[in-house]
């Protein structure tokens, strides 16, 4: 392999399309001796992921003596980017044969291990890795993203330093990263549209930039970039997990199984790694999480290598109160403590918060959410702070402060919370998205609170308490739990409209005519098929009345086909249902209450903010109290709401509650302002006396914790 040198070509080839640009790079630099120049298609290609046609190019002109060591570094790297494992590995490991410690062969063992996600096989190679990178681009490079993926972010920066003049494009979407890893995400997001105009064909850098934009929550530029891609692309395996995210975000979980299952089609062609979190989750949103029950073991056997699967299917078992969810997330959390990551977070910043006194100080408490957007638990939040501005014992909403954890990686994350030495740290989250119970399991606070974001226990010895009420905790609870149960003396949450949200100007809807009209707004997820057994067991009692249903997009109609068949399998007929379409605004989901005259509750998931949102709108919410947290929530914010006789004790209960409604619909309908009037005069309506019983509770909890502890200074 003597004279090969790969920083002259090979990166060019790898991650340049533009013809322009690729001839402002050739442009005084050395070319192979081909007069055709037969990098230009290749680079167009691979850049393009037609890896097939790239393959061919490169066998062409493999015969030339001139090209033929060329040509193997390239299909090696051509066979690492199709995930085609065997035939790298055959090539790779002629290539060590040839010379061990070649720049080129290092990078494309650096390449492998990263594209696994193996940094600690990385790490265990040493500064020898990355001897010569000054010489060789590639390798430089791949350890600029090696520093990204282990969140050292400043040594990426210095390694990125000599690189950024140049403007080679894969130095430019490393920054990019970088910027977005940083907390700038409006700059990463920038830089990366200008690189797309310059290079409009690039596949990887698409994917970035949808990728960038889908956790930057930039949702103006989401659907634009995905449209994009797909027409430069079409369907290719790099986006597919994209689209599935998007399509399950615009609630078309029948269009996202189709996106899952064509890419579970290539990779049985060896193009891509199946993710199976997706997948199941495409199910799940379908109205099948009953299925998860059913799983194959090998799907489960490895935690580690498949978090998002594990941490999505802790809250699908949950939600469907199946008893797996002991052993299945004892297990995940047992794997999570036995990786490096969890060593990494005990020891960081200066270790475990200690526990301290409050003499001459107020309680520190730290509400910790991956939900800091226009979502329920945030939108609870709000209401509140707002409603208990003035009133509270610890900041005010004035003077809260919000500190952005998003950009801080692994134990840098940990030792920014530990940072802030809050006395007691509130998870609410659970397993949910953007979760980070990994750090509650290194103690990010003397105290932990499990509260309101999730409806399960989360599993963890370091989660000291679960915060609830008698509606959602009856004594005794049966529910496997490992948190301390703690229960307010009033309703675990309140609805009280913060001023900035649609419904606190929104006015109640006239009521529907015609026959009774029964609906539900909850996600198609919830609508199991003993809901809707239960439903049609109503249907057929009442003569006239109507199913009105807002579960998914109205054109996602796969989704549509699949729920007609449940539902005549249930008993309903589909012309009977009356589908209402997702509302492009709040206040235009608000108005569509009009439609119905009693919501009904799904079990066992039941609902929750929609059970809140129903009573303000003047519409009565007809629940069945299950045995946990999942199957109580309603019934839980109908006790505090006052309203226990829309609770029932059994499915023929509630069938009764709701065919008692139908005898005295004309007195039901002119009830409609009933119901807010008594959301608002009830505990359930007070949010400042909830703040107050929170900072009661979180102060009872700190004092017990000091009672059992050392008192740090």
């Amino acid at each position: 392999m003597e004279g090969l040198c790969p920083s002259f070509f090979v990166f060019l080839i790898m991650h340049f399309s533009s013809f322009e640009w690729l001839n402002q790079l050739f442009a005084g630099g050395p070319l192979m001796d081909d007069p055709n120049n037969w990098l230009i298609p290749l680079a167009t290609a691979i850049r393009s992921g037609n890896y097939r046609r790239a393959e061919l190019i490169i066998l062409a002109h493999a015969g030339r003596h001139s090209s033929r060591a060329h040509c193997l570094i390239l299909l090696a790297y051509l066979k690492l980017l199709s995930n085609q494992w065997l035939v790298f590995k055959s090539i790779i490991k002629r290539l060590v044969m040839l010379d061990p410690d070649q720049p080129t062969t290092r990078w494309l063992l650096a390449e492998n291990l990263l594209h696994k996600g193996d940094l600690d096989a990385v790490r265990s190679q040493g500064s020898a890795l990355w001897r010569g990178e000054e010489q060789c681009l590639p390798l430089r490079l791949v350890h600029v993203r090696e520093r990204l993926l282990a969140a050292d972010l400043d040594s990426a920066e210095r390694l990125l330093l000599e690189l950024l003049p140049s403007e080679i494009p894969e130095a430019l979407r490393h920054h990019a990263q970088l910027l977005f890893l940083r907390g700038n995400r409006a700059a990463a997001v920038a830089q990366l549209e200008k690189l797309i105009q310059r290079s409009p064909n690039d596949l990887a850098l698409q994917e970035q930039f949808l990728s960038t934009v889908i956790d930057a929550r930039q949702a103006a530029l989401v659907v634009p970039a995905a449209r994009q891609a797909l027409n430069s692309h079409g369907e290719h395996p790099l986006l597919l997990p994209h689209i599935v995210a998007i399509k399950l975000y615009q609630r078309q979980p029948g269009m996202a199984r189709r996106a899952v299952l064509i890419h579970k089609a290539w990779n049985s062609v060896g193009l891509t790694s199946t993710n199976h979190a997706n997948h199941l989750i495409t199910y799940e949103q379908s109205g099948h999480a009953d299925w998860f029950e059913f799983l194959h073991p090998w799907l489960l056997a490895n935690h580690l290598q498949t978090l998002d699967l594990h941490s999505n299917l802790a809250l699908q078992l949950a939600s469907i109160e199946s008893p797996q969810l002991q052993s299945q997330l004892g297990q995940f959390v047992a794997s999570l403590r036995s990786t490096r990551a969890y060593s990494n977070h005990l020891k960081a910043g200066s270790g475990i918060p200690p526990l301290r006194s409050l003499v001459d100080r107020k309680l520190r408490i730290a509400w910790i959410t991956g939900d800091l957007a226009p979502h329920p638990v945030s939108r609870f939040l709000l209401s509140f702070f707002e409603a208990s501005e003035g009133l509270r014992q610890h900041e005010q909403l004035s003077n809260l402060p919000i500190v952005e954890m998003a950009h801080y990686q692994s134990e840098d994350r940990v030792a920014a919370i530990r940072a802030l030495q809050a006395d007691v740290a509130i998870d609410l989250s659970g397993w949910t998205g953007a979760n980070f119970l990994a750090g509650f399991m290194a103690r990010l606070a003397p105290v932990q609170v499990n509260y309101l974001g999730y409806f399960a226990s989360t599993g963890l010895a370091e989660m000291d308490y679960w915060l609830g009420d008698q509606g959602l905790f009856p004594d005794p609870v049966t529910e496997w739990h490992t948190e301390t149960i703690w229960r307010l003396p009033r309703p675990f949450l309140a609805w009280q409209p913060g001023s900035c949200l649609p419904e606190a100007s929104a006015q109640i809807t006239d009521a529907p005519s015609g026959g009774l009209r029964l609906g539900s707004f909850n996600h198609n997820r919830k609508l199991s098929d003993r809901t809707l057994r239960l439903w049609g067991h109503i249907l057929q009692r009442i003569s006239g009345s109507t199913l009105v249903l807002k579960a998914n997009a109205q054109d996602d109609s796969a989704t549509q086909e699949l729920l007609r068949r449940r539902l005549v399998k249930a008993g309903i007929d589909p012309a009977r249902v009356h589908w209402l379409p997702l509302t492009a605004t709040p206040a235009e989901h608000l108005l569509q209450y009009r439609h119905i005259d009693i919501a009904l509750d799904p079990l066992p998931n039941g609902g929750c903010t929609t059970t809140c949102e129903a009573l303000w709108m003047g519409v009565p919410v007809i629940t069945l109290a299950g045995s946990s947290y999942v199957s109580r929530m309603s019934t839980a914010v109908l006790q505090g709401a006052g309203l226990n006789e829309w609770i029932s004790a059994s499915e023929q209960h509630y069938i009764e509650l709701a065919c008692a409604q139908a005898d005295q619909l004309q007195a039901l309908r002119c009830r409609r302002d009933h119901w807010r009037s008594q959301l608002q005069s009830s505990p359930l309506g007070n949010a400042a006396d909830l703040m107050y019983h929170l900072e009661q509770a979180f102060s009872a909890m700190h004092a017990k914790a000091l009672a059992k502890g050392a008192i740090c200074p």
